[in-house]
């Protein structure tokens, strides 16, 4: 009937029509377990980078304290701790010591502590910033000190010290 070109072939059945498609149980397993695999190799690299991270903002955090101690130094010729610092505006006023929330800290899983070295006996004088990881250290967390005269050092344990 070459008038009826608008009418479908019906002799088809629907079943066929849809058979072939989707995926089977087999498949969807090994793409879960492909992906899994893939997620459990980045899982390392990514605590990795939060340890750097962290490490990175206590460096920066003393690396701003021992350039603050030092402007301090050479205008009141003296050493000062940290709450001298805050209160003559020479570091940031929402910096704290040990701040109740991680925001208001300056180094995140850091506590920073001040020594001043300051003998008359053999007229040495100096200081030192310290950041000790907080307790419950589960990312293996370095040691960071800086002295009076810019030079950083690291230490795992707190006792061996070395040039970072």
């Amino acid at each position: 009937m070459p008038e009826d070109k608008g009418i479908k072939n019906t002799d088809r059945i629907p079943e066929e029509e849809e058979e072939g498609r989707g995926f089977t149980l087999l498949e969807i397993l090994l793409v879960v377990s492909i992906i899994t695999i893939i997620v459990a190799m980045a899982l390392p690299q990514f605590t990795g980078v939060k340890r750097s991270a962290y490490e990175l903002g206590a460096l920066k955090a003393l690396n701003a304290l021992g350039s603050a101690e030092i402007a301090y130094r050479n205008v009141h010729r003296h050493f000062t701790d940290f709450e001298g610092l805050r209160q003559r505006e020479y570091v940031n006023d929402h910096w704290r010591k040990y701040g109740p929330t991680d925001r208001e800290r300056m180094a995140k899983h850091y506590s920073i502590h001040f020594f001043v070295r300051d003998t008359f006996k053999d007229f040495t004088y100096g200081f030192a910033y310290v950041a000790f990881p907080d307790s419950g250290n589960s990312l293996n967390l370095h040691t960071f000190r800086i002295f009076e005269d810019g030079t950083i050092e690291q230490s795992r344990d707190g006792i061996n010290w070395v040039p970072r």
